[in-house]
């Protein structure tokens, strides 16, 4: 039986292409992705691993605002490896103007640390690390004394 073994790429329609290749091209470029290919009304960028690309929505579609709730794309989620490069990734969206939903912090439980953010059509990002608070150890079993 086949099996995923991952994600290979993502692919996103925005409105406005011009204005989400700069977005895209600033926040990719500090969360460590690279160009990878460019045409008129198509972009992507590679970590390599991950494929994250944008395309110009069709005339229709660029009649409408995306709107969290309707069908489709909900929100995409960058995991980072700590809670420091969470709050990095907050600090680099506030220093370009970049629209935070919700800063920095713990959201669901303590192990769930992220920040929520907007690209220009108002598709929700996000940056996260999840790591769960170790099991405590248990307790050895105490010899009986015979």
């Amino acid at each position: 039986m086949p099996r995923v073994v991952g994600i290979d790429h993502l692919v996103i329609s925005v409105g406005d292409f011009k204005r989400s290749k700069a977005f895209y091209g600033k926040l990719l470029g500090f969360l460590g992705f690279k160009l990878e290919s460019s045409y008129p009304d198509m972009a992507g960028w590679s970590n390599g691993k991950t494929l994250f690309w944008i395309a110009a929505a069709d005339a229709k579609g660029k009649k409408h605002k995306h709107r969290k709730g309707d069908i489709g794309f909900h929100h995409y989620a960058f995991e980072l490896s700590s809670r420091q490069d969470v709050d990095a990734l907050g600090a680099f969206l506030d220093k370009h103007g970049m629209t935070v939903v919700d800063p920095p912090g713990e959201y669901y439980d303590t192990s769930y640390y992220a920040v929520y953010f907007t690209d220009p059509d108002g598709m929700k990002l996000e940056g996260m690390v999840y790591k769960p608070r170790p099991k405590p150890a248990r307790a050895k079993p105490r010899k009986r004394k015979t």
